[in-house]
């Protein structure tokens, strides 16, 4: 592994850390003792509560292809292929939970909890954002609180079901955020996250161009690695955070990215699904899906 980094591991604290990637504004750098992957360095939380306030209201970002990304998140209505996923991983939960008490972090506009509302959970909602949770008040009549996750594990609620959808990947202290979420869990309850996975067949190909131009190639990689994403989990290093954390993995899915909500030119998309098929194939698709319960 190159070279040393000043910085240390966002997941054991090691500093022990070696470069992966270079990139355009940051290094994508490796744990050496545990594994994990992750930016170096981090982007400042002002620059990130501007770049989500950016993408909640216009969709503008870093990134073109994720432009109407989260125009999906405003509308409970068939047909909404972010509605059709939440509906995908209830099913998968309630085969092993029934609706109960459900507290989602990072709730954003409250989409989520709107589904889960009509399958018979009773929704509750943290996120620090101040667009997307009055979406959640004012179109789906929920009461999402404001602010840090961490904040509300000290309050002494309980709920039958945590979720955590993209939220994991965005915290700069993750084996806290699964703590908290531990704490919050009444007896039998269970913990569900969704977060990029690292080991997909985005990074194997972009990983490969770049490898080959030494270093000069970094376009595709440049997709895949973006500033809101702090972390990129493996299986294997989602399941040693979540063991940090106190829990233990029940299930955990690969799955891959619905790419109707991806803004692409008709060549481009023919080309990521035919990505997506060989990483199908290979057992690289770019995302993961886990549930968890107390260990």
């Amino acid at each position: 592994m190159p070279g040393p980094s000043k910085t240390s591991c966002l997941i054991c604290g090691s500093e022990e850390i070696g470069l992966r990637y270079r990139i355009t504004r940051f290094d994508i750098v490796e744990c050496g003792p545990c594994g994990q992957i992750f930016l170096d360095p981090l982007p400042s939380e002002e620059e990130i509560q501007e770049l989500f306030k950016s993408l909640y209201t216009s969709g503008e970002g870093s990134v073109p292809e994720l432009k109407d990304y989260y125009r999906f998140c405003f509308e409970d209505e068939p047909g909404n292929p972010l509605v059709e996923q939440f509906e995908a991983w209830l099913d998968i939960i309630e085969r092993v939970k029934a609706p109960g008490r459900l507290l989602d972090v990072g709730c954003g506009t409250g989409l989520f909890l709107a589904v889960a509302r009509r399958r018979g959970w009773e929704p509750f909602g943290i996120d620090e954002s101040v667009e997307a949770t009055d979406h959640a008040r004012q179109h789906f009549g929920l009461d999402p609180w404001l602010g840090e996750f961490e904040s509300l594990a000290d309050r002494g609620e309980s709920f039958d079901l945590v979720t955590g959808w993209d939220v994991i990947e965005h915290s700069r202290s993750p084996a806290n955020l699964v703590r908290a979420a531990r704490q919050c869990l009444a007896p039998g309850g269970l913990v569900s996250f969704s977060t990029p996975n690292q080991r997909s067949i985005l990074d194997l190909v972009g990983g490969a161009m770049y490898r080959l131009t030494g270093g000069r190639l970094t376009a595709p990689l440049e997709k895949f690695y973006i500033e809101q994403h702090f972390l990129y989990f493996t299986p294997d290093s989602l399941r040693d955070c979540l063991a940090l954390g106190g829990l233990e993995v029940v299930q955990l899915e690969q799955e891959l990215t619905d790419l109707r909500r991806l803004t692409l030119h008709p060549l481009v998309r023919l080309g990521l699904q035919s990505m997506f098929l060989a990483g199908k194939l290979l057992g690289r698709e770019n995302r993961l899906f886990v549930i968890a319960r107390a260990a």
